[in-house]
């Protein structure tokens, strides 16, 4: 497929591209996907374990049959590091790459952006070379800012962050526990309001 991972768009952007519902769709899925699964709604999502049950592998440089000596250690240096996670086809199966040389955060955040255009069944990006030798990808705005928005609900959804602002949970805590960014974590907080919603004395709803 060719993708990486989009930057998060502004609230405003956002809305002029996601069909109405879209927002609600993705906090109902993460509940039924968590549910599915046997993950509490309140609990972490592995991207890992998501993508097993999906029947997607997802692989390291190491498991890439063909790559040279040379492309590998390109891939895993900080010259490569423009890269964050691709999807392709070998033998009919959806396999992910991940750049291992991003933090945890950000290797779980690009595993589930890719995960979240597979189930969302978005079109493949194709890669051409242009006449003058450069390597082009089409990207198709919308698709890139549902992968975006529906990875980061699928790792915390509102039914994660109520649960934290209520029991007061540290975010050195949240980081680790859910494997997100602090930079996630924050976007994902001021998108719901949650905490506007404590700070006005709101209980959350009885996680399942």
């Amino acid at each position: 497929m060719g993708r990486s991972t989009a930057v998060l768009l502004t609230k405003k952007k956002q809305d002029t591209l996601f069909e109405r519902g879209f927002k609600s769709w993705c906090e109902n899925t993460s509940v039924a996907i968590r549910k599915r699964l046997g993950v509490n709604s309140s609990s972490p999502l592995s991207p890992y374990e998501l993508a097993a049950k999906l029947s997607v592998k997802v692989w390291k440089l190491e498991d890439v049959a063909g790559l040279s000596q040379e492309t590998r250690e390109y891939l895993s240096s900080a010259q490569g590091d423009e890269w964050s996670a691709v999807t392709v086809m070998v033998n009919g199966e959806e396999i992910i790459l991940i750049n291992p040389t991003h933090s945890v955060a950000r290797q779980s955040t690009d595993l589930m952006h890719e995960l979240a255009h597979i189930i969302r069944k978005h079109d493949a990006a194709k890669v051409f070379v242009s006449e003058s030798g450069y390597a082009l990808r089409t990207f198709d705005e919308r698709q890139e800012a549902e992968a975006d928005w529906f990875a980061g609900t699928l790792l915390l959804p509102r039914t994660v962050l109520e649960h934290c602002a209520y029991n007061h949970t540290p975010l050195f805590t949240i980081l680790q526990d859910y494997a997100i960014s602090k930079t996630l974590y924050n976007y994902r907080v001021r998108m719901t309001g949650v905490n506007r919603q404590y700070r006005r004395g709101i209980r959350p709803q009885q996680a399942a």
